[in-house]
């Protein structure tokens, strides 16, 4: 009998446990396009968002450019299904700087992305994100 308690015990923690960490942590993937007003060029987005604390966020964003596949990887801050969102990500050698921000409305974000030269934001274009 208190072998059977003993393991109820630790099914229930485990569950537990294992539902936290589903809660907590786990990857939210988004995806859309972007749009890029440089030479009017567009293309499919998927964002992965990784929780680092209440509304932040390690995204990496992966796309398909006229050069090949690219990685830009940083922070977010927001909610990802409600309201604003916005963050910082570096090319994959770390030299280009970029920024997003918008908002979600409707299950759907909305933002522009801007490019960071000699200290000032360059506006590159537009993206948008759903679940």
């Amino acid at each position: 009998m208190k072998r059977l308690a003993l393991l109820c015990t630790l099914l229930a923690l485990t569950a537990l446990t294992a539902d936290g960490f589903a809660a907590k942590g786990g990857d939210q993937t988004l995806k859309g396009e972007y749009y890029w007003v440089g030479d009017r060029s567009h293309g499919d987005l998927r964002a992965v968002f990784t929780e680092s604390g209440q509304n932040q966020w390690q995204v990496a964003f992966y796309f398909e450019f006229s050069d090949g596949p690219h990685t830009y990887e940083g922070t977010a801050t927001g909610n990802l299904s409600d309201g604003t969102l916005q963050g910082e990500v570096k090319n994959e050698n770390q030299r280009r700087t970029f920024t997003f921000e918008g908002s979600f409305e409707n299950g759907i974000f909305k933002g522009t992305h801007a490019e960071i030269r000699r200290g000032r934001a360059s506006h590159m274009g537009t993206l948008t994100l759903r679940r």
